[in-house]
């Protein structure tokens, strides 16, 4: 009987806990859990930059052979063939954890409501707007990015082709350049967000008066 009373009691005591948790801190915890499902995100940084860098040598090869030696550049056209998959895989990984972060960033919604103090709710929802801006930046991001894997596809299969015309050629990598262009664009837009979201988030936990030593 008194081991009843007992678990009963801790178990009151943790409702009582969890009921008093303040909405500031749970949107605290709920933005730190949000950084936390993009830990994968920034894994996939390092080895999508060295791809690249590689794709980039292998191409410049390719473009300094012509079609002098078409054994060998077809070669090196599959090794770049490859090389995309690899970024491709690399960036839906990236794109997963995105997707796991917004999952988790959806949460507030209802912690924000809580919120009684007007002007730190006004900041709140502003820093959930950025945040929501900085979403619809990285799927900008990563459907521009897949169409430049899709170009740079297109290229290297045109290399194989032993009947290729130089004008062709050109006119893809136009093309393809012109996509990345848009990455780039993209890419930017999506670290200024983060900039601003990142600014956002500490002014919040600062007018908060949230002490985010003692709360971890």
């Amino acid at each position: 009987m008194k081991k009843v009373l007992t678990s009963t009691f801790i178990l009151l005591i943790a409702v009582f806990v969890a009921a008093c948790s303040a909405p500031e801190e749970n949107i605290y915890q709920t933005l730190e859990d949000t950084v936390a499902k993009e830990s994968n995100f920034e894994k996939q940084q390092e080895p999508l930059a060295k791809l690249e860098t590689a794709e980039k040598a292998i191409f410049d090869e390719i473009m300094e052979l012509g079609m002098k030696d078409f054994e060998k550049i077809s070669q090196m056209a599959d090794e770049g063939l490859a090389n995309l998959d690899k970024r491709e895989d690399h960036l839906n990984k990236e794109k997963e954890s995105i997707n796991s972060s917004k999952k988790e960033f959806d949460k507030l919604d209802g912690e924000i409501a809580k919120l009684k103090e007007k002007n730190l709710k006004k900041q709140a929802e502003q820093l959930q707007d950025l945040m929501k801006k900085r979403y619809e930046n990285y799927e900008e991001l990563y459907s521009t990015y897949i169409k430049g894997i899709e170009e740079d596809r297109k290229t290297y299969e045109m290399i194989k082709d032993k009947e290729l015309k130089i004008e062709d050629l050109q006119k893809q990598i136009e093309n393809t350049n012109k996509v990345y262009e848009k990455v780039f664009e993209a890419n930017s837009k999506f670290n200024e967000q983060t900039e601003k979201f990142n600014e956002a988030k500490a002014k919040f936990y600062k007018e908060a008066g949230i002490n985010t030593k003692e709360v971890e």
